[in-house]
């Protein structure tokens, strides 16, 4: 009759099975965690520039964040719609537009 548990082959063949998966799986985590903070970097800019938009139209004046201004009106005056793009350490990029009817979109 064999007796209960495992052997120290068995676990150490387990635990060496366990680690290969693990370091096999670091590259992909860290692809997949920069794309989730590049996505999180592009809806607070669009958030931030939709908040931007709604105090001019409140202020009745126009605002400008970095290179791109609403007027009292809600829509950017001549020159204030663009394009902003975000890249990370990976290559990946996010653009947030703002186009010449005020709407703020990420592609």
């Amino acid at each position: 009759m064999r007796p209960a548990g495992f052997t120290l082959i068995e676990v150490l063949v387990v635990l060496s099975l366990i680690a290969v998966l693990l370091v096999l799986s670091i590259p992909a985590f860290t692809i997949f965690s920069q794309r989730l903070a590049l996505n999180a970097s592009a809806r607070a800019l669009a958030s931030d520039l939709r908040v931007l938009q709604s105090r001019a139209i409140e202020q009745h004046r126009t605002l400008t964040l970095n290179t791109i201004s609403f007027s009292p009106s809600g829509y950017p005056p001549p020159g204030g719609s663009g394009t902003v793009v975000l890249k990370n350490r990976m290559g990946q990029m996010k653009k947030v537009v703002v186009s010449s009817a005020g709407r703020v979109r990420i592609e």
